[in-house]
């Protein structure tokens, strides 16, 4: 995760273009860029779109900073054009409440800003059929979960909690699972870091098409839900291209023209279950 944050900031720092363009000549000269981060849930009002320029490397990356609230956003899907507005007290955020993402279709995004106009496109995937049994006891065997669907980007998974009852007891529980959270934590990474386009951690990206849950993942009784999301093509191949080597520093894949970010999609299902 912090190798995907780094190269993120160095991208942003450095004002690095998209695909097509090379906004920087040398590492001395700088030319601000439109930046884009936009994330399309099936079922869900578009929200939450942010829209800011790069900063030089000499300058600590600040979010509201670089945010621009001035900006011409909209959001064309079936041939309508919507027009999102700007989030009061967010700066840079963009909202329209009143376009439900669905699966299936293309949405396809113009940001005008003062620096030129960035666009791109994401056609949001359909959810996958998610399959678990009701209950996981403690002690014994581990909670399988399956899901089956069709996606471009791969899948991303969290567990909530729902409603957690007592603490299970540590001669119970025998500890925590490594690397995993107690019941009382949304372990998705999709809630967002603020300064960081990485919203899915590296190590929860899945191209496969089931998870094994260990009881020791778990602190409290109760009940969970287990959500798996899939991913549209955008959102793939920008973790895909993250995972490199620092050393190479190659240009994540955005797919944005005239700009940098991400525009993705995604659309989950979920199974709820016991943990006694």
């Amino acid at each position: 995760m912090r190798k995907i944050q780094w190269i993120f900031c160095f991208v942003l720092g450095l004002g690095a273009g998209g695909c097509s363009t090379a906004p920087t000549e040398s590492l001395g000269e700088f030319r601000e860029t439109v930046y884009v981060e936009g994330y399309l849930r099936a079922g869900s009002p578009v929200s939450d779109l942010f829209v800011g320029t790069t900063m030089p490397l000499s300058s600590v990356y600040d979010r509201d900073a670089s945010a621009l609230s001035d900006a011409l956003v909209t959001i064309e899907v079936d041939g309508v054009s919507h027009e999102l507005s700007p989030v009061v007290d967010k700066p840079g955020y963009y909202e329209q409440p009143d376009l439900i993402v669905e699966s299936g279709k293309t949405y396809y995004l113009s940001v005008t800003t003062g620096l030129g106009t960035a666009t791109a496109q994401t056609t949001v995937p359909v959810a996958p059929h998610v399959s678990g049994a009701s209950s996981l006891l403690i002690g014994s065997d581990a909670y399988r979960v399956t899901w089956e669907g069709e996606t471009k980007g791969g899948y991303v998974t969290t567990r909530k909690s729902v409603d957690l009852l007592e603490q299970i007891p540590l001669a119970t529980q025998f500890g925590r699972f490594g690397g995993g959270f107690g019941g009382g934590v949304d372990t998705t990474g999709l809630g967002a870091l603020r300064d960081s386009i990485a919203r899915a951690d590296q190590w929860r990206f899945l191209q496969g098409r089931s998870l094994t849950l260990n009881s020791r993942q778990f602190s409290y009784y109760g009940i969970y839900s287990f959500l798996v999301y899939a991913l549209d093509e955008n959102y793939g191949d920008y973790l895909i291209s993250s995972a490199q080597d620092e050393a190479a520093l190659d240009e994540p894949q955005f797919h944005v023209k005239g700009g940098i970010g991400l525009f993705a999609s995604m659309a989950a299902d979920s199974v709820v279950f016991r943990v006694e």
